[in-house]
Order: structure tokens, then sequence, then C-alpha cells
């Protein structure tokens, strides 16, 4: 939940801002701890690998040789455990993808309200997004080339995955309407928009930055960019009390 508390964040203006609570990130091994590359192993060492070279290079741009020598490891072994580059990228997809949405949707669910998780949806996006900047580029190029590698990726992952969470948003999304919490506008369109808001912000942060010259990695201007989406979300998603 993000909740205002007392100790104010100076700005350019000398105003004093409210900084919201900080949102504790989970990390990707208490998530999906079955699928925690293990680096003692040749599999872990070349998903770990590659993990690092896709991110850096993206697909087209990083070869099966270079991962296998960046993993210390023989080129057959990549084929052996992943099948191909195709499949080894899929799987580095998949972990991060399961990992980032449950981070989002999954488990610090319990105990906020349907409207606290709406408001947060994008914010923890932005932040498990800003603390993984492995992730952010490798996501980033991934969808600029399509994001047909990342559909293939998660088509079959169900509880976790995109309709996992696409039905946790829809029953958040509902009840806070059904309670008076919520403005009822189509529900699909308010998803889409949530997530699009969280992860733009991340997608175009170096071009905003270079534009505001301001610093997107600066905490003070990371918290005001919180608490100012925040502020608007609430303001434009939630009905007065």
């Amino acid at each position: 939940m993000i909740a205002p508390v007392s100790k104010p964040i100076p700005n350019d203006s000398a105003k004093e801002i409210e900084r919201p609570a900080e949102i504790k990130m989970v990390q990707h091994e208490d998530v999906v701890p079955e699928n925690r590359p293990d680096p003692s192993t040749s599999r872990g060492r070349i998903f770990l690998a590659a993990s690092r070279l896709f991110s850096k290079y993206g697909y087209r741009g990083t070869s099966t040789r270079a991962i296998a020598e960046a993993a210390g490891a023989k080129q057959v072994m990549l084929h052996y455990y992943f099948g191909s580059k195709a499949g080894l990228y899929e799987e580095v997809l998949k972990y991060e993808g399961i990992a980032m949405l449950a981070v989002i949707f999954g488990t610090e669910s319990n105990g906020r309200s349907p409207e606290d998780m709406l408001i947060d949806s994008p914010i923890r996006l932005m932040a498990v997004m800003h603390e993984n900047p492995q992730w952010a580029s490798l996501l980033r190029r991934e969808i600029a080339d399509g994001a047909v590698h990342l559909r293939s990726a998660l088509r079959d992952v169900a509880e976790h995955g995109p309709l996992g969470a696409n039905l946790h948003f829809h029953n958040a999304y509902r009840e806070a309407v059904r309670t008076g919490k919520a403005r009822d506008l189509p529900t699909e369109a308010v998803r889409e928009c949530l997530l699009a808001i969280g992860y733009s912000a991340i997608y175009l942060a170096p071009l905003i930055s270079m534009i505001n010259e301001r610093d997107f990695h600066d905490k003070v201007v990371w918290e005001e960019w919180k608490l100012t989406l925040s502020t608007i979300l609430k303001k434009g998603l939630l009905l007065p009390d």
C-alpha cells in the first residue's frame, strides 16, 4: 500500500512533499525458488550468462558461442540443457516474467484492499524494473522486437502468468467497484492502462532524464515519481470517501 508518512523530502522549489511508504520488493529467488538458477552447475552458469548477455545485446546480438564462453561451458551443453538458443532465451524470459508478475500481483497482496492493489500495481511494476535494471533492459529489447518470444515463453503459464495475473486484477477491480471505492470503467482498459503507465515510466526513463536533466536513479527523484503517480491514480481511479 502506498501511504504517506510524515518525513518530508526536499525538492528544487524548497517545498515539502510527503514520501510514500517504501514498497519492499521480493527477490526472484524468494518468488520462484524451484526455478532458481544454481551457479554451481553447468546449467545454472549457462542460464545466468545468457541472462546477462541477452540483456546487454538482445536475442539477435547474442550467440550461443558467446554464452558458452561466458559460462565457461562447452557449447554442446547449452543445446543439451535448453535445446536451442530460442529455448534458452524463452527460459530466461519465463523465469524473469514469472518473478516480475509475482512481485506485482502475488506475495504481498494479502491484507491489502482491492483499491490499494489497483494503485500499487503500476508502482510495483516501476519498482521491480527500477531495482532490476538487467530485467528492464531485457524487456526493452524483447518488446522492441515484437515480444514474440515473451508471448511464447508465458503461454503455458497459468497461475503465475498473464492469465493468473489478469484474473487477480479483474477480481480486485470489480470488488473495488462493487464496494463503491473505484470508478466503474471498462475493466480491461483499466488493467491495460495501469500496466502501460508503470512500464512506460521505466521504458522512457532514459529519454525523460535526458530532456529534463534529472537523474531517474536519484533517490529524491525516484520518490517524487512514485508519490506523483500514486496521487494521480488515486484521484483519477478511486472515488472520494
